[in-house]
């Protein structure tokens, strides 16, 4: 696949940003999911409520491509962890895996560690178990990530060959 192709596919995940976090955050309330699983989604989420993440999100398209990317290889590790209900969303995020590793090239493995982390990070002042365990912590979280996603427009990923570069070039200096 060119990268012009990659591109073009990569597109939808900045266009979806929002439907695809109200996919994880469905899959939170699934039934038998396991607490792990849960984490993975509350970190995948809870990134999308960063201020400052690994490509600011004020760049535009790129800028939300690196929220995209952390959704999938979120829903992906819960999908691992334990999630026996995971519907055709989840699955479908799941199955971008492909193109996530073509993204990210030889720094998927760093990306995977990265995104592995982000359940204990505190975001707001709360990590995923604190969402979890507090009373009301996890209906604040719905609120703020309601909040996020109302204010959330999708804009296009630059469509050259510099774009891919570009990303992996933020993702270096963060990931490794």
């Amino acid at each position: 696949m060119t990268e012009m192709e990659l591109l073009q596919k990569l597109e939808a995940w900045v266009a979806n940003l929002g439907e695809d976090t109200k996919i994880l955050r469905k899959a939170l309330d699934s039934q038998g999911i396991s607490r792990d699983a849960k984490k993975y989604l509350l970190g995948g989420m809870s990134y999308m409520l960063r201020k400052v993440d690994i490509i600011p999100d004020y760049l535009g398209g790129i800028g939300v491509l690196d929220d995209a990317a952390v959704m999938r290889l979120s829903a992906k590790l819960a999908f691992e962890a334990g999630m026996p209900n995971a519907d055709e969303g989840i699955r479908r995020m799941v199955a971008d895996d492909e193109l996530t590793r073509a993204l990210f090239d030889n720094l998927y493995d760093g990306f995977v560690t990265y995104v592995k982390r982000l359940p204990d990070e505190r975001i707001r002042n709360r990590n995923a178990d604190h969402i979890l365990d507090e009373p009301g912590c996890l209906d604040q979280f719905d609120r703020e990530l309601e909040d996020e996603i109302r204010g959330y427009t999708p804009k296009p990923l630059g469509q050259n060959d510099r774009t891919i570069r570009e990303f992996r070039s933020f993702i270096k200096s963060k990931v490794r």
